[in-house]
């Protein structure tokens, strides 16, 4: 994933505190950030992208999903659409119960966790894992 992003609005040193912290792995801290700059610019797909990503890094998949959807429905940006696309793909098999091959219900509903014939789930693109 590309880690630069133009900013027209936002002082500069907040879009590289939030690629610094990206980059070293503070995802809950780049969220804050990005959140910031998102505020001052609201069509940022670049913020946007990096923040869905932190979301999925953090194991908040729902949010993750939305974000991504959100960018692949209103970004007139080609790559942004396609990165968006892939990571609604990779949100959507975290959050779906059955892509993993187990039943939908835990045992303490009364059934049994069996295998189902469902297909693999779809590793996270390279630029999201």
């Amino acid at each position: 994933m590309k880690l630069t992003f133009n900013t027209l609005v936002v002082d500069v040193s907040v879009a590289l505190k939030a690629i610094n912290r990206y980059q070293a792995g503070a995802y809950k801290e780049a969220i804050s950030d990005l959140q910031c700059i998102l505020d001052l610019e609201p069509r940022n797909w670049d913020a946007r992208i990096m923040l869905a990503a932190c979301f999925y890094k953090t194991g908040q998949y729902s949010a993750a999903q939305r974000a991504f959807q959100f960018i692949a429905d209103k970004s007139e940006n080609v790559e942004a659409r396609a990165k968006a696309l892939e990571g609604v793909q990779a949100s959507s098999s975290k959050l779906d119960p059955r892509a993993s091959g187990m039943s939908a219900l835990p045992p303490e509903f009364g059934c049994h966790i069996e295998r189902i014939s469902a297909p693999q789930p779809q590793r996270a693109p390279n630029w999201l894992a």
